[in-house]
């Protein structure tokens, strides 16, 4: 089972939710100390209220440096003695992409905490765009705590999630059944709409986990929300963007339909976009 499987057996939650909160909180000792952003469905959920918050079951860490296991342990132990200290269970594992964090309340909830894990020779391949979207993070506040922590700005949220549905679309034409209408509003209904098929999607994944069709569609369906209600809500620095969009060639370098298609629908007014590679 990969690892993305693997993490729909977690109840997903938002950052609403005390045991999110307490994570973020025991992240938030990073601060200031370590070269680390939140990135993925957290980050998405830290700039939008709660009514268009994304259910997710981690908190990804884009962490600035390598990090092997050893590295991991030592930069891990206070977020672990803290959650130990507030009464958790945390056991730590080690998986192909990232070392985990597994955090489990008195309730038998879990969360887990993901450090994306590099060796020098990977780090030293991805540094310049590391420290460039570290640069650009933002610094958020721990709702109804006393602490902050840091993710990864708007732009450097959806220009992956773009990317990765591009290139979807591309493999998988199928994916063009849950595309949104054109011109379509961010109302209450709509991100209601959206949201209760996330979680049809995600039920069905679970139930059938190893046709890797229903997780293909729940990654697609939650990227084009996350991408949408970011642009809407946040708004885009576009010349940022197009310096975002420069470290995923693969999806951005060619006029392709899929790309046409998914800025009109997701990205209007950028539909022209074409960055300098």
């Amino acid at each position: 089972m990969t690892g993305e499987i693997r993490k729909l057996k977690v109840e997903p939650l938002t950052i609403d939710d005390n045991l999110t909160k307490d994570g973020l909180e025991a992240i938030g000792i990073l601060t200031g100390k370590e070269p680390y952003y939140v990135v993925g469905g957290v980050a998405t959920q830290s700039y939008l209220p709660t009514s268009c918050r994304r259910p997710t079951s981690d908190i990804d860490l884009s962490i600035v440096k390598p990090l092997v296991y050893e590295d991991f342990k030592s930069l891990s132990k206070p977020i672990e003695e803290y959650l130990l200290d507030n009464g958790y269970q945390v056991q730590t594992s080690k998986h192909q992409r990232a070392f985990n964090l597994e955090v489990e309340d008195k309730e038998g909830r879990q969360l887990l905490i993901e450090f994306s894990r590099r060796n020098a020779q990977s780090f030293e391949h991805s540094k310049k765009k590391l420290e460039r979207e570290l640069a650009n993070s933002k610094r958020k506040i721990v709702e109804t705590r006393n602490s902050t922590y840091i993710t990864a700005c708007s732009e450097d949220i959806i220009v992956p999630k773009l990317a990765r549905s591009i290139n979807g679309l591309i493999r998988n034409s199928s994916l063009k059944d849950y595309l949104p209408l054109k011109n379509v509003n961010i109302s209450e209904a709509y991100i209601q709409e959206r949201l209760t098929l996330i979680k049809k999607l995600r039920e069905q994944s679970m139930l059938n986990n190893t046709n890797m069709q229903f997780f293909d569609e729940l990654k697609f369906v939650s990227d084009l929300f996350d991408i949408r209600i970011l642009s809407e809500l946040v708004g885009i620095n576009v010349d940022y963007f197009n310096k975002s969009a420069q470290d995923w060639t693969n999806a951005f370098s060619h006029d392709t339909l899929e790309k046409t298609l998914l800025f009109d629908l997701l990205l209007p007014g950028l539909e022209t976009f074409n960055p300098k590679f």
